[in-house]
């Protein structure tokens, strides 16, 4: 992009937009799980955290990226049932259309066309 063209516009989907995880998606989802549950052999918060990174990292997203792969992971799902689930997680909107957007970008989930 250069200084005088315009930002790339934000995907947008319908609301009726469904999304499901491609077998990338599905291997980084367990993978998530994997980690969260062996860091729990540790205490803290601090092995919670680490682990989520370092599974973040392993697959070049974002550490709460493994939140939105679980709710997507008994698909198809719709943005707004992502939304609901995660509220009380203080994730917003904003968040899971950023998280869902990038994993889309990765590979990750997969937009099913009706």
């Amino acid at each position: 992009m250069t200084l005088f063209q315009d930002p790339p516009s934000p995907r947008r989907w319908p609301r009726s937009q469904q999304f499901k995880l491609s077998e990338r998606g599905t291997a980084a989802e367990s993978s998530y799980r994997s980690t969260i549950i062996a860091s729990r052999t540790e205490e803290g918060r601090a092995s919670y955290d680490s682990a989520r990174l370092a599974w973040a990292e392993s697959f070049h997203l974002q550490p709460d990226d493994g939140l939105y792969l679980g709710e997507v992971r008994e698909g198809p799902i719709r943005m707004e049932q992502i939304v609901d689930a995660l509220l009380t997680s203080g994730k917003s909107r904003k968040d899971a259309v950023s998280a869902l957007e990038r994993l889309f970008d990765e590979g990750m989930i997969f937009a099913i066309q009706r």
